[in-house]
C-alpha cells in the first residue's frame, strides 16, 4: 500500500564545488527539493549505501489481514537482524558552543527534552524497534546521530546491553498510544518473545480482555510490575496545557493525559504511577498468583490495625514531641527517634523521624515531623513515651520513606507494607523497597513503593507478623 503524503518532505543538497577539465573548478549552488516519504527513503539509502531497506507500510500489505497478523509475531525478528534501524525524529535538535566536538545528547545543548518529547518517544511500535534494534540512526532537523551518542542514562533502553527488564519497559510503553488499542499489547509482547506465543493476533478480540492476559502473562514472568511511583519524567513526556478565555482574560492549566489509564487495568500494573527505570530491583518472591484481573500474594505484611483510633493532627504532635534538650551543641544534628520494642523481643529498634540541625523547634520542623508520624501511625502504634532526640550516632536506625508513594496515605484507609515481598538493589543492599498497599472494598489497591533504609538488615525479624494473603486488583 502506498504512503498517502503531500510530496511535502524536504531533502536538502547543499551547495558544492567540482572540478572541471582540464583545469578549474565549478560551484554548484544548493537546493532545497520537496518529495513523497517513499522518494526520502530511497534517499536515504543512496546516503548511506543501503542495498535493502525494510519499511512497514511497504513491506506488508495492510489490506491483507493474515498477511499483517503473521508479519506482526515476526516483528522481533526483523528487528533484531536488520543491521540498523532508521528513526526519523524531526525534533531532535541539539545547540553546542564548539561545532567540532559533540557531546552525548543528553549533555550538550539546552534542548534536552528534544528527544523525550518526541512524536517518536510516544508512540507504541516504536518502542520495540528501539528495544530489539542492534544498531539506530537517529534523524534530526539539524542533527543526525547513532543511538549511542545518546545519553543512557536518561534513556536506558538505547543502551546496547539492556537486558529488557518489565519495569523499564513499562515506564516507556504506559506514556506511549497506538492507532488501534491492540497495537498496545501486539507491540510490546514481541519484546517478548514466550509472551507472544501466547498471544492471539486477532483486531477482532476483546481489547480488555486481551490487555488483562497480556498484563497476567507479564505479572508471572516478573513480580517487579509492582515497582512504580508517583509521576517524574510523565509530567514532561504527558503534559497538556489547557487555555481557557474568559472575556479579556485568559489562563493556561497544566493537565497530564496517560494513555495507558484508558484502558481500565487493575492497579498492580501500575496504571496509576510511573515505573521506576532507575533502580534495577530484583526480588525472590514466588507466593503469589493472578487470576484475571487479581493478583493474590501471600506473605507478612505491616500495619497498624488500630491506627483509625490513632490519628496524629499536627496540634496532638506538637504535644507528643519531647522538647529539645538544653544542652545545645551546634556542631552536631539534632536526631528525632522512635525507640520500638516488638512483643515478646528484648531488642529493640529505633526509627529515624527527622534530622536537625534547628536551634528550636519551629512551624516547619513541626510540620515535617508532623508528615513523617502521621505517615508511620498508619503501621505501627506511636507514644508519646517511644520519642527522644539525641545527637548519637545510632548504629542500627532504620528510616522509612514514603514520598513516591502514587497518593497520599488518608486517615481513614488501612494500609499495608508488605514486608514478605522485599525488592533489593544489588548496588545499594541497605536499601529495600516494599510494596504498598490499601484496602479498597472487598480487595486491595497497589499505590506504589516504600523505601526503607537501614543499617539492621533484621529490622521485622522481631516483629509479630503473620503470612496472610492479600488479593490486589
Amino acid at each position: 500500500m502506498e504512503r498517502n503524503d503531500k510530496g511535502k518532505h524536504r531533502i536538502i543538497f547543499p551547495a558544492k564545488v567540482v572540478r572541471k577539465k582540464p583545469r578549474g573548478r565549478k560551484r554548484i549552488p544548493g537546493k532545497v527539493k520537496f518529495v513523497t516519504f517513499k522518494r526520502l527513503i530511497q534517499e536515504i539509502c543512496k546516503d548511506f549505501n543501503i542495498k535493502y531497506i525494510w519499511y512497514d507500510q511497504m513491506c506488508i500489505n495492510q489490506d491483507d489481514k493474515e498477511e499483517k497478523h503473521a508479519e506482526i509475531h515476526q516483528m522481533h525478528h526483523i528487528y533484531r537482524n536488520a543491521y540498523c534501524t532508521i528513526a526519523l525524529v524531526p525534533e531532535l535538535t541539539v545547540t553546542v558552543s564548539d561545532p567540532s566536538h559533540i557531546s552525548p545528547l543528553g549533555l550538550a545543548g539546552t534542548d534536552k527534552y528534544s528527544l523525550l518529547g518526541s512524536q517518536w518517544m510516544k508512540r507504541m511500535w516504536t518502542l520495540e524497534e528501539t528495544i530489539l534494534s542492534s544498531k539506530i540512526v537517529l534523524i534530526g532537523n539539524s542533527i543526525h546521530c547513532w543511538y549511542h551518542q545518546i545519553s543512557s542514562v536518561r534513556f536506558p533502553i538505547l543502551r546496547n546491553d539492556f537486558d529488557c527488564d518489565i519495569r523499564t519497559i513499562l515506564h516507556y510503553a504506559h506514556a506511549r498510544t497506538s492507532t488501534k488499542e491492540h497495537d498496545h499489547v501486539f507491540a510490546l509482547a514481541n519484546i517478548f518473545p514466550e509472551i507472544m506465543k501466547e498471544i492471539t493476533v486477532n483486531y477482532d478480540q476483546d481489547i480488555h480482555d486481551l490487555m488483562i492476559q497480556f498484563y497476567g502473562l507479564l505479572a508471572k514472568t516478573d513480580l517487579s510490575i509492582l515497582c512504580f511511583r508517583r509521576y517524574y519524567n510523565y509530567k514532561i513526556i504527558c503534559k497538556t496545557t489547557i487555555s481557557y478565555c474568559i472575556e479579556e482574560n485568559s489562563t493556561r492549566e497544566t493537565e497530564y493525559n496517560i494513555p495507558v489509564q484508558k484502558s481500565n487495568l487493575p492497579s498492580w500494573t501500575g496504571v496509576y504511577g510511573e515505573h521506576d527505570y532507575r533502580i534495577n530491583y530484583k526480588t525472590s518472591f514466588k507466593n503469589y498468583t493472578v487470576n484475571g484481573k487479581i493478583l493474590q500474594v501471600t506473605c507478612a505484611g505491616m500495619t497498624n490495625d488500630q491506627h483509625h483510633n490513632e490519628i496524629l493532627d499536627l496540634q496532638s504532635i506538637k504535644d507528643m514531641v519531647p522538647p529539645l534538650p538544653s544542652r545545645r551543641d551546634h556542631n552536631n544534628y539534632w536526631r528525632l527517634l522512635i525507640r520500638r520494642q516488638p512483643q515478646g523481643s528484648m531488642n529493640e529498634k529505633f526509627i529515624n523521624v527527622l534530622c536537625i540541625k534547628e536551634r528550636e523547634l519551629n512551624s516547619t520542623v513541626y510540620c515535617h515531623i508532623a508528615t513523617e508520624l502521621h505517615n508511620l501511625s498508619h503501621f505501627m502504634s506511636i507514644k508519646k513515651t517511644n520519642l527522644l532526640w539525641t545527637t548519637t550516632e545510632w548504629e542500627t536506625t532504620t528510616v522509612f520513606f514514603f514520598g513516591y508513594l502514587t497518593e497520599a496515605l488518608e486517615d481513614s484507609t488501612q494500609y499495608v507494607i508488605l514486608v514478605g515481598i522485599p525488592f533489593i538493589y544489588d548496588k545499594c543492599m541497605e536499601l529495600t523497597h516494599y510494596p504498598v498497599i490499601k484496602k479498597d472494598g472487598d480487595y486491595y489497591k497497589a499505590i506504589g513503593m516504600c523505601h526503607i533504609k537501614w543499617d539492621d538488615d533484621h529490622f521485622f525479624d522481631d516483629f509479630p507478623l503473620e503470612e496472610q494473603t492479600f488479593e490486589i486488583q
